[in-house]
């Protein structure tokens, strides 16, 4: 059902109607629940704190020293801590301490490829938030004392967190060396 259709349908009932239906999800749906616990109170540091906690939980799933962390898991909890619309500095430390965490695992665990590329593109979507937000610089500063670091992580894994950062500049060097490019020839002709 569209929002238009959910909206002609929900203005026929009356206020004590809505009032029952949203009290009804309420008490039935927990993301409802944890929904409206947020929109009427909104604590973005508490909200950070517990997807955190449940990356960190979904980090530390483990068999044989291997990580079992699953990508999809840790991409569905950033996913709905950001449709809260958190303030941007929580948005920011999610994504700063999921990097954090996957390299504290790291240090105990073998991560398997697919965990890896999983986290290289988180790393480019906290960059690409950072980079529309003009924080950009901020952002790898970040990054790279995670990756600077002598004491926890292999070499391996946090020369492949650099070069995700890496690769994320020089796509945007080369976007804006392309902008540049067609503005001249434009100017030009």
């Amino acid at each position: 059902m569209s929002k238009t259709q959910l909206k002609k349908e929900l203005s026929g009932y009356s206020k004590e109607q809505l009032i029952d239906i949203i009290l009804e999800m309420y008490s039935t749906r927990p993301d409802v629940k944890e929904y409206f616990k947020f929109y009427l109170n909104p604590d973005s540091k508490t909200l950070c704190e517990k997807y955190i906690k449940a990356i960190d939980k979904e980090f530390n799933r483990s068999k044989w020293r291997v990580s079992k962390a699953r990508v999809s898991v840790i991409k569905k909890l950033i996913k709905k801590f950001n449709s809260f619309q958190p303030d941007l500095k929580y948005r920011y430390d999610l994504y700063a301490m999921t990097v954090k965490l996957s390299i504290q695992t790291e240090h105990f665990y073998k991560l398997p490829e697919s965990l890896i590329n999983g986290i290289c593109h988180f790393i480019n979507e906290y960059l690409t938030l950072a980079d529309k937000n003009e924080d950009l610089d901020n952002a790898l500063s970040i990054i790279g004392q995670m990756v600077e670091q002598d004491n926890v992580g292999t070499r391996y894994y946090k020369n492949r967190l650099a070069e995700a950062c890496q690769d994320y500049v020089e796509s945007k060097s080369i976007l804006i060396a392309a902008s540049a490019m067609s503005t001249t020839a434009t100017a030009t002709a």
